[in-house]
């Protein structure tokens, strides 16, 4: 392991990668709006590649849930303007 070396905890798509990182960058920041339409893409991001074969089972399963965990964040969120 070397001085700058980087640990790599999750090898996830990282197409998907991306997109979880900006919701959650928007959430912190608390940009709803952006955090509400970046699931929507998540969602259809995640279906598209299982449906054609390019996520395996257990990511699958694993992006569902931190789905579940975003929509469980933005639940109560409605707009104020």
């Amino acid at each position: 392991m070397g001085l700058f070396s980087k640990k790599k905890t999750f090898s996830g798509d990282k197409e998907i990668d991306d997109i979880i990182n900006g919701i959650r960058v928007d959430l912190s920041n608390n940009y709803k709006d952006n955090a509400v339409l970046g699931i929507k893409k998540l969602k259809a991001v995640v279906e598209e590649k299982y449906d054609s074969g390019k996520l395996r089972d257990n990511l699958y399963t694993r992006y569902a849930d931190i789905i579940k965990e975003f929509e469980t964040d933005v639940a109560g969120f409605k707009r104020t303007y």
